[in-house]
C-alpha cells in the first residue's frame, strides 16, 4: 500500500508554503530595489551633499516628502498586485477585482473575510499578512530616516547670521 503525497493535505500545505516563501522573497526584493532607488533619486552620486540635509519645510522639502510617499505607494502597490495576479494563476479567486481586493485587505492587514478565497490558499494569505506588515514596517522606518534628514537646526544656525 502506497500513499500518494500529492493527495495529502501535507502536500498542499507545503505548496503553500513553498508559494508563500517565493512571494515573500520577491516582495522583499522589490521593496528593497524600490528604497534603493527612492534613496538614489534624493541622493545621486554625484552630489554627496544632497539628501544629507533636505531642506526644511519649503516647496522642495514638500515636493520631496510627497514624491516618496507616492513612491512607497507604487511599491506596495506593485508588491500587492504580485499577489492579485498570483491568486490568478491559481485561481484561488474567480476575477482581478476580486484577487486585487483580498490581496489589498490581506496584505494591509485588514482582512475582512477569507470567504473568498479557496480554502486551499488560506495559507498564503495569511503569509501575505505577515508580509504586508513588514513590509509597511520597513516602509515606515525608513521614511521616518529620511524624514530625520530635514535639518531644522541648519535653518535656525542661518538666521543667526
Amino acid at each position: 500500500m502506497s500513499i500518494d503525497l500529492a493527495a495529502t493535505p501535507f502536500h498542499q500545505l507545503g505548496v503553500e508554503l513553498a508559494a508563500s516563501s517565493v512571494l515573500g522573497a520577491a516582495c522583499v526584493i522589490i521593496h528593497g530595489l524600490g528604497l534603493a532607488l527612492i534613496t538614489r533619486f534624493i541622493r545621486p552620486s554625484d552630489d554627496p551633499r544632497r539628501g544629507t540635509h533636505l531642506p526644511p519645510v519649503t516647496f522642495h522639502g514638500i515636493a520631496m516628502t510627497i514624491a516618496i510617499v507616492l513612491f512607497l505607494l507604487v511599491i506596495h502597490g506593485a508588491e500587492i498586485w504580485l499577489y492579485a495576479f498570483f491568486y490568478l494563476a491559481v485561481r484561488a479567486l474567480p476575477d482581478l477585482s476580486s484577487a486585487l481586493y483580498f490581496s489589498t485587505i490581506s496584505y494591509s492587514t485588514v482582512g475582512f473575510s477569507d470567504a473568498l478565497i479557496l480554502k486551499s490558499w488560506r495559507n498564503v494569505a495569511a503569509l501575505e499578512s505577515i508580509v504586508g506588515v513588514m513590509m509597511l514596517g520597513w516602509s515606515t522606518a525608513y521614511f521616518v530616516r529620511i524624514l530625520g534628514h530635514i535639518d531644522v537646526k541648519r535653518r535656525k544656525d542661518a538666521s543667526r547670521e
